[in-house]
C-alpha cells in the first residue's frame, strides 16, 4: 500500500514539474513572439517615416523653406505665416519633424535608426537651426512653451549622436541645402 502512495506522489510531482516546464516554455515563446512583433512594428514605422521623408512633395517643401529669408519674427509672420499656402508648408514640415520626435521620445524607433535615416542627424538640425528663433517667438506669441517640443527633442538627440561620432552640429541659418 505504501508503494502505491509513493507512486501516486511521484506521478503527482512529475505532473506538476511537467506543467511548470510547459508553462515556462509557453511564456518564453510568447515573449519571443512579442519581441518579433515589436521589431516588425518598429520596421513598419521606420519605413512609413522614410517613405514620407523621401517624397518629392516633402523634399520640395523642404528646399522652399530653406530658401526663405526674413529679418525678424514680424517679418516672418508677414511674409509667410499670414499667407495660407506658405503657412501650410511651414506647419506641414514642422509637424513632420515633431511627429518623428514623438516616435523617438516614446522609443517606438531607436534614435540610432533616425540618425541613419536623416543623414547622420544633419537634416533635422539644419532645419531646426534655420527656424529655431521663429519657433521660440511663436511659443512666446502663442503662450505655448511646448509648441513643436518633440521636434526640438529630436534635434537634441541627433546633436548628442553627432557629437558622440565627432561630427559638426552647427550650420549657418542661411544654409539652403541638406547635402
Amino acid at each position: 500500500m505504501a508503494s502505491l502512495e509513493v507512486i501516486a506522489l511521484v506521478l503527482t510531482g512529475l505532473s506538476i514539474t511537467a506543467s511548470i516546464i510547459y508553462y515556462a516554455n509557453v511564456l518564453s515563446n510568447a515573449n519571443k513572439t512579442q519581441e518579433l512583433q515589436l521589431e516588425t512594428r518598429q520596421a513598419q514605422l521606420f519605413m512609413q517615416s522614410y517613405r514620407e521623408t523621401s517624397t518629392v512633395e516633402l523634399q520640395t517643401i523642404c528646399f522652399e523653406l530653406m530658401a526663405w529669408h526674413w529679418t525678424d519674427y514680424e517679418d516672418f509672420n508677414t511674409k509667410y505665416l499670414s499667407q495660407p499656402k506658405e503657412m501650410g508648408k511651414f506647419v506641414t514640415y514642422m509637424l513632420f519633424w515633431h511627429g518623428l520626435g514623438v516616435l523617438l521620445h516614446e522609443n517606438y524607433i531607436p534614435k540610432e535608426t533616425f540618425y541613419k535615416m536623416d543623414q547622420d542627424g544633419a537634416a533635422p538640425i539644419m532645419f531646426w537651426e534655420k527656424f529655431k528663433q521663429v519657433t521660440m517667438s511663436m511659443r512666446n506669441a502663442r503662450n505655448d512653451p511646448n509648441l513643436f517640443k518633440y521636434f526640438e527633442y529630436y534635434v537634441e538627440e541627433m546633436i548628442k549622436l553627432r557629437k558622440k561620432n565627432g561630427l559638426p552640429v552647427t550650420w549657418s541659418i542661411n544654409e539652403t541645402r541638406f547635402v
